[in-house]
């Protein structure tokens, strides 16, 4: 895109409307002004703009044209134009698209506008984070974060560092989000940003809950965000209070989980309803647990209707505990089927931790009914779909299935192929 200089904006506007230099002639705008300016002899002032914009409009408006420019267009040097170009262009919400971003991004790059750059690149990094194309969004945020690096914004840098570790976390990479998190937390505590170290802090606990360093994950509930309760956005506040049930749960605290959340259920009603899905869904794990699977089902049942009205990216975690209900009810083939769901759900969404959960417990059904061939197909589409998605973990649990499978099966070639492949992640 280009940007011109003001004499050039005159001219070519002339040009455009097929108008000579008379015809702008105006009150304190002499034809000789006009010709300086449109020379370059003279500075194009912003009355002078005014006048002209004014002049133009009406002439567009003969022809029944919808000129838009702004009163000081034709005052603005061809750096200022970029710059208002891409500020705008920022701000409204059709620039939401990776084409218009993209050039955004090229025209901020040759201007070295870093500060618009570093804006450019966050957005582009939500919306690649929003179609799920994570890999791309932590390029995009990485990039928003060395920009701002540069010109030493630091309060910018908690949302992009909380968003990387996100891109990490959605990749299954644990270790790096937990670096991004305590980064986030770092810079938020040290710029008195409550709400950033909030939201950080129980970021960093998903974390350390989803990789079973319980006592982390509880560590930093109570002490970064309990603790705090009377400063805690009642939304943060819940959300951990559920984590903390779901650790109890995990931890076999089984009863502590469910009274936790029986009392959270009015408490979201009214500030998070989206919630409802993950309380729902923790009652039922307990009552699963306490093998009355008729609660379970009912419990089961509301988690996934609320899920599927609010979270559906969630939905997997729910249609998995589903299929394990009912394997407990010996509905075998049921929970077979449900669990093929919930691994296509965390597929559609991108959800590679509950896809890996979700393999990893229907491999134990067709384990159980020794039906070799299902897992095998099931094993090598769970790692292609890894693979594509450049997700590493999973992959290991899978290749040493498939050779156990051949071992068994005395396809010794097969198995040390796969051995093989096992010592990438030695």
């Amino acid at each position: 895109m280009e940007f011109y200089l003001p004499s050039q904006k005159i001219k070519l506007m002339r040009k455009k409307f097929r108008v000579n230099q008379s015809e702008l002639e105006g009150e304190n705008m002499t034809r000789a002004l006009i010709s300086m300016m449109e020379s370059g002899k003279r500075s194009v002032s912003k009355a002078s703009s005014r006048k002209l914009v004014e002049k133009f409009k009406n002439i567009a408006s003969r022809i029944h044209v919808n000129l838009e420019i702004d009163e000081e267009y034709f005052s603005r040097s061809p750096e200022e134009d970029a710059r208002y170009y891409c500020e705008n262009k920022i701000k409204k919400e059709q620039s939401s698209k990776h084409k218009d971003l993209d050039q955004l991004i090229e025209i901020e790059r040759a201007f070295g506008f870093n500060e618009l750059l570093a804006e450019t690149y966050k957005k582009k990094g939500i919306l690649y984070f929003n179609e799920n194309e994570y890999v791309k969004s932590f390029i995009n945020f990485h990039n928003a974060l060395g920009k701002y690096k540069e010109i030493r914004a630091y309060v910018p840098q908690i949302e992009v560092l909380c968003y990387l570790g996100n891109c990490k976390l959605r990749c299954n990479q644990f270790d790096d989000s937990i670096l991004f998190y305590k980064e986030a937390i770092e810079y938020a505590e040290e710029h008195e940003r409550e709400r950033d170290y909030f939201i950080a802090s129980h970021s960093l606990a998903t974390v350390y809950g989803q990789i079973k360093k319980y006592d982390k994950c509880l560590e930093v509930i109570e002490n970064n965000i309990l603790k705090n309760e009377d400063k805690v956005d009642k939304v943060i506040l819940v959300n951990a209070k559920l984590m903390k049930a779901n650790v109890f749960l995990a931890t076999e605290r089984n009863h502590e989980a469910a009274k936790g959340c029986f009392d959270m259920v009015e408490e979201a009603k009214v500030f998070d309803p989206s919630l409802l899905g993950l309380i729902y869904n923790n009652i039922a794990e307990y009552y699963y647990k306490m093998k009355n699977y008729e609660k379970a089902l009912v419990y089961v049942t509301e988690a996934q209707k609320h899920k599927l009205a609010t979270k559906k990216e969630f939905l997997s975690s729910t249609l998995g505990l589903k299929g394990k209900i009912l394997l407990g009810q010996g509905m075998r083939e049921e929970s077979i089927l449900l669990y093929e769901l919930a691994i296509d759900m965390a597929e559609q969404y991108r959800r590679f931790d509950m896809l890996v959960d979700n393999y990893k417990e229907l491999m134990e059904i067709l384990e159980d009914n020794n039906d070799t061939d299902k897992m095998e197909t099931k094993l090598n589409s769970m790692i292609e779909t890894l693979e594509m998605n450049k997700i590493e973990d999973g992959i290991q649990y899978a290749l040493v299935k498939l050779m156990e499978l051949a071992t068994s099966k005395n396809q010794n070639k097969k198995a040390m192929q796969l051995l093989h492949r096992l010592e990438y992640f030695v």
